[in-house]
C-alpha cells in the first residue's frame, strides 16, 4: 500500500515540492549559526561536498531525475555558499594532514569521475568520496557537539526523505543520492548526541586535558575578541 502511494504522481510531486523547501530552509540556521560564531564547520568536509555535489548533480540530470532533482540542486547551491562562509571566517588556510589526505583522495575521486563513462559508477565514486569528507565532520561532531547545528541535520534528513518519496520508484540510481544524505544527517545527529553525552558523564568537561583532544580543523576558527579554540 505504502509503495502505490509512493508511486501516486501528485504524492510525488508534493513530495518533491516539500524536500525542495526543506532543504532550502536547512542551509538557514547552518549559516545564521556560522555569522554568528555558534557553529564552527569543518572546512575540509564542506570543501568537499561542494566539489562533490555538483558532480553528483550533473550525474543525476544524465540520468534523467525530474522531481528529485531539485533536491541535488539546491543542495549544490546552498553548500557551495557555506564553503564560502567557512573559508572566509576562518584564520588560516592550511589543512590538518588527515584533511589533506582526504582531500587528495577526493581529487582522485574527480579524476575518475571524469574518466568513468558509466553514470552509476561515476555516482558510487562521488558517494564514496563524500562520505570520506562527512566522516570528518562526525568526528567533529563527536568531540564538540556544539561545534555543529543541530536543526540543519534534521532538515536534511527529513528533506532526503522526502526526496526518495519523491522518485516514486525503486531506481537505486536516482535513490543513491537521497539515501546518503539520510545516512550522512543521521550519523552526524547521533555523533552529537554521543559527545553530548560523554560530556555530561565527564567529570571536568573544560578541564585543559579534555580541550586538548579537540585536535581538528576547527581549531583555525577564532572567534572575534576571543581565543583560538587551541589556546
Amino acid at each position: 500500500m505504502l509503495h502505490a502511494i509512493a508511486q501516486h504522481p501528485e504524492v510525488a510531486y508534493r513530495a518533491g515540492l516539500a524536500s525542495a523547501l526543506l532543504s532550502i530552509y536547512a542551509f538557514w540556521p547552518y549559516i545564521r549559526d556560522i555569522l554568528t560564531n555558534q557553529t564552527r564547520p569543518e572546512r575540509a568536509s564542506w570543501l568537499i561536498w561542494a566539489l562533490l555535489s555538483a558532480v553528483s548533480l550533473l550525474s543525476q540530470l544524465y540520468e534523467g531525475a525530474d522531481r528529485s532533482l531539485g533536491f541535488a540542486a539546491i543542495q549544490t547551491a546552498g553548500t557551495i555558499i557555506i564553503c564560502g562562509l567557512t573559508f572566509w571566517k576562518t584564520t588560516q588556510l592550511r589543512f590538518k594532514t588527515e584533511d589533506s589526505q582526504v582531500l587528495t583522495a577526493t581529487a582522485v575521486g574527480i579524476w575518475l569521475w571524469a574518466e568513468m563513462e558509466s553514470a552509476a559508477y561515476s555516482l558510487f565514486v562521488t558517494i564514496t568520496m563524500s562520505m570520506m569528507g562527512g566522516l570528518l565532520t562526525m568526528k567533529k561532531a563527536f568531540l564538540d557537539p556544539r561545534s555543529e547545528t543541530w536543526a540543519t541535520w534534521a532538515a536534511f534528513f527529513v528533506s532526503a526523505l522526502l526526496a526518495v518519496v519523491a522518485v516514486g520508484r525503486v531506481d537505486w540510481l536516482l535513490l543513491a543520492y537521497p539515501l546518503y544524505v539520510m545516512a550522512l544527517s543521521g550519523g552526524v545527529m547521533l555523533c552529537m548526541a554521543a559527545g553530548q553525552l560523554v560530556q555530561r558523564r565527564s567529570p571536568a568537561p573544560g578541564a585543559p586535558e579534555h580541550r586538548q583532544h579537540l585536535t581538528l580543523s576547527v581549531m583555525s576558527f577564532q572567534r572575534p575578541g576571543s581565543p583560538s579554540a587551541s589556546e
